[in-house]
């Protein structure tokens, strides 16, 4: 019997189970293919069933104030042919502006402004690679900026 590549939906469950265990690496292979999965573990203190002594101060920003990495991959901040910037700090943006392109694989996928606000900081250069949930820039909404 041939073994197949685990499907996405069995990668999660190996990722949830990984954070869970704080287990911070692991490799999978079979006929034809290989699977690398790393993961910073978690510290003892924050494993699920122990409360923390202290909770760390939550930052100053909002969710929706802040453009995270939805996927792994390598930012893109300016256009990869005619290296024109596609925002700077700064610089104002309306609601889903294109503020850059993360390169997941052979993919590029927009980065795009959450609010209409002005772009506060670039968290990461451009070519850097980030992992899921980095923040790649730092908005202040417009209402806020006056």
């Amino acid at each position: 019997m041939e073994k197949k590549a685990p499907a996405l939906s069995e990668l999660r469950s190996v990722a949830q189970k990984m954070r869970k265990s704080g287990l911070s690496q692991i490799e999978l292979r079979g006929n034809g293919f290989r699977v690398s999965m790393k993961y910073a573990p978690v510290s003892p203190a924050v494993l699920p069933g122990r409360v923390p002594e202290a909770t760390p101060a939550l930052p100053a920003l909002t969710a929706p104030d802040a453009v995270c990495a939805p996927f792994p991959g390598i930012v893109l901040l300016q256009h990869p042919l005619s290296k024109i910037p596609f925002t700077q700090p700064g610089e104002k943006v309306g609601k889903d502006a294109l503020l850059g392109l993360l390169k997941v694989g052979v993919i590029y996928l927009p980065l795009r402004s959450p609010v209409q606000g002005v772009v506060e900081s670039l968290c990461v250069k451009d070519g850097d690679c980030v992992e899921y949930g980095a923040a790649i820039f730092t908005l202040r909404r417009e209402e806020l900026a006056a």
